[in-house]
């Protein structure tokens, strides 16, 4: 029995040192394992760590990318401002170069209207004052033809006065329109309110067909206007009636106005004068300051034949051939 345990008790021991070594085995084949698996991990670690290093070097790339790109884009807006610049530049001048050549053209125009303007004469609108058959012989009119003439101006004084005519008469002759005429004729008889006027103030002279023609539109307007009345004794009014006559001729800038103070006594000189030198300045004359009894004497029509006369050399409107 003793030997049998002893068998026992060997192959016990032989089972045990047997699982021992499947233990030492198995704790080695572990061992290993972990080893390996480690070594893995280390690698893919190393591997994900060179990824992320290669990463971030790409990024700083990117952004030095975006920069350039960035410069790029600001260069390219300055050389569009630039271009802009150059180009608002050659239009600015182009519109200046337009400009002057338009100035340039227009004064070349004018220069070409001056040259191609021809006055045919003088006329003489307005009174006469001067009664009768002396008018042709000592009228302003004939002292102004004869100084014309002795002076070398081939230039015709034309006659378009009325004798004894009112400012409305004067308008219809020159062309003012009816309806401006009795504009006026209204305004008058408003401000009489009742009271007797005088007729050249609401009436209007039979004019022959002679009379109402126009042969004098390229001619320089002499206005003698205002000695029997017709403007309601407003010097104001006055000026527009003459401005009404002067508005049908070709050439608007050339005229010369006479302050003739009328017959009733009305209105005085220097209350004409003060108006009608403001309206018309340089081309204005103050009959006051010419003679004090226009229609008179001779000596008197002289007179205001030699102002006009001057006045016309003065502002430059006659020229010899």
């Amino acid at each position: 029995m003793s030997r049998n345990r002893k068998k026992k008790g060997k192959k016990t021991n032989i089972l045990l040192g047997f699982i021992c070594i499947l233990l030492v085995g198995l704790l080695g084949f572990l061992l290993a394992m972990n080893y390996k698996t480690e070594q893995e991990e280390s690698q893919r670690l190393t591997e994900l760590a060179g990824d992320q290093h290669i990463g971030i070097e790409d990024y700083d790339a990117v952004k030095e990318h975006a920069a350039e790109l960035e410069k790029a884009s600001k260069d390219e807006e300055e050389s569009s401002e630039t271009d802009n610049t150059d180009k608002k530049s050659k239009k600015n001048n182009q519109k200046e170069d337009a400009a002057e050549a338009d100035d340039t053209e227009n004064a070349e125009e004018n220069a070409d209207e001056e040259t191609a303007r021809t006055i045919s004469g003088v006329v003489c609108w307005g009174d006469d004052l001067i009664n009768g058959d002396a008018s042709n012989t000592y009228s302003y009119m004939a002292v102004l033809q004869k100084l014309l003439t002795d002076n070398g101006y081939n230039l015709t004084v034309v006659n378009k006065t009325l004798q004894a005519g009112g400012t409305l008469s004067m308008m219809k002759m020159a062309g003012v329109s009816d309806e401006t005429l009795q504009g006026y004729i209204t305004k008058h008889q408003q401000a009489a309110n009742g009271a007797q006027m005088n007729v050249t103030e609401t009436g209007i002279r039979d004019l022959t067909e002679e009379e109402t023609t126009r042969n004098d539109m390229d001619c320089i307007p002499v206005i003698f206007m205002g000695y029997y009345g017709g403007w309601n004794h407003d010097p104001a009014e006055l000026a527009e009636q003459q401005e009404q006559i002067l508005n049908t001729f070709q050439y608007k800038d050339d005229f010369i106005v006479v302050g003739t103070i009328p017959l009733d006594g009305s209105v005085t000189a220097d209350a004409l004068d003060q108006v009608l030198s403001q309206k018309w300045g340089e081309h204005y004359i103050s009959l006051a300051s010419v003679t004090a009894q226009p229609s008179a004497t001779y000596e008197a029509q002289q007179a205001m034949g030699e102002a006009v006369f001057n006045k016309l050399q003065e502002l430059g409107y006659i020229t010899k051939d």
